[in-house]
């Protein structure tokens, strides 16, 4: 579809959302645009300082879509969806897109249900 795929720059791999795939730069009537792969959906954008669009609707790609491309997104801190970083009980971690988990910087999984926090429903009454 495109004759020339141009590898991204320093500053558009920062602009790029962390779990997106396939990207590149293509020159598109004398502009530089930015090209990768979200989920199955193509998207698009001018670089840093711009929005990402879906390339078939042409519709603005939400930063909540973007954080709900990671697992358990919804029980970090401060997630970082361009780097892949977060927070969890003030610790940092990173998102592993190979394994498509959490891990803490030194590479182990990070585990949200601990037994105080996942407890059933009998153990819940009995605490109460």
């Amino acid at each position: 579809m495109y004759s020339t795929k141009l590898e991204l720059t320093e500053p558009e791999t920062c602009h790029l959302p962390y779990t997106t795939t396939e990207s590149f730069a293509a020159n598109i009537q004398g502009s530089r645009i930015l090209f990768a792969k979200f989920g199955s959906k193509a998207i698009y954008s001018r670089g840093a300082g711009h929005t990402w669009k879906y390339e078939d609707g042409r519709e603005t790609v939400e930063e909540s879509h973007f954080k709900a491309s990671f697992v358990d997104y919804e029980l970090v801190d401060n997630l970082d969806y361009h780097t892949g970083t977060a927070e969890f009980r003030g610790k940092e971690i990173k998102y592993d897109r190979k394994n498509h988990r959490w891990t803490y910087l030194n590479n182990r999984p990070v585990n949200f249900y601990t037994p105080s926090e996942h407890n059933t429903p009998a153990e819940e009454e009995d605490t109460v």
